[in-house]
């Protein structure tokens, strides 16, 4: 999540390299750019679904399978319905739904799919993922976990009992509350609402 500052010698060729991904996608991302060759030194580019500069823990748990089922359409339950994905990352999307829908939030607005979504393009899967590349890093706060949130946003929006960042469900919760809060669901994050459209995923 954030911003990379462009550096003299930059290209976006380069850039793709370093991040995994294309020129294609970095144009998708960053609409301002019109000319590939074209870029400014000391210009802000956003890196879609950056993850080669994520430095992970040699302990914890490790979510690897963000595989499963359709898509879930609004529940109107208060419990959690429809198709988690399966495997690890599931099994802590399924908790921290449970968790988040006795705490009062709608399950219409944390879909699964959406929310592993997310965490695909965050983290990989990783719940010891840093990030130490964004501005959020240089400002001494790096994003942490599957929804790589950054402490004071993890303060702001976790459960009382779920005081971890580096917890895979804590970190769910709080990302979801987050998302819920700040765009009214999970669905409507902005980097999900730009994949729908074609576009580039981009940090929420």
């Amino acid at each position: 999540m954030g911003n990379y500052s462009i550096k003299a010698g930059d290209t976006l060729n380069k850039l793709a390299q370093r991040y995994h991904t294309n020129v294609g996608e970095l144009m998708k991302a960053n609409p301002q750019i019109k000319d590939a060759n074209l870029i400014y030194s000391g210009a802000k580019l956003n890196i879609p679904g950056s993850k080669d500069e994520f430095v992970s823990s040699t302990s914890g748990p490790k979510g690897v399978n963000l595989d499963g089922g359709a898509s879930t359409k609004g529940a109107q339950s208060s419990a959690p319905v429809g198709n988690v994905p399966q495997g690890q990352v599931g099994d802590w999307i399924k908790e921290a739904m449970t968790k988040l829908s006795a705490a009062g939030v709608p399950a219409d607005k944390m879909n699964p799919q959406d929310i592993a979504s997310i965490i695909h393009h965050e983290s990989s899967g990783n719940p010891n993922a840093i990030n130490l590349w964004d501005s959020n890093a240089a400002a001494g706060h790096p994003s942490i976990g599957l929804m790589q949130t950054i402490q004071p946003t993890f303060d702001a929006n976790k459960l009382p009992g779920h005081d971890n960042i580096r917890n895979p469900v804590d970190n769910i919760i709080a990302g979801v509350r987050y998302a819920v809060e700040r765009y009214g669901s999970v669905s409507d994050v902005p980097g999900l609402k730009a994949l729908r459209q074609g576009q580039g995923y981009v940090g929420y």
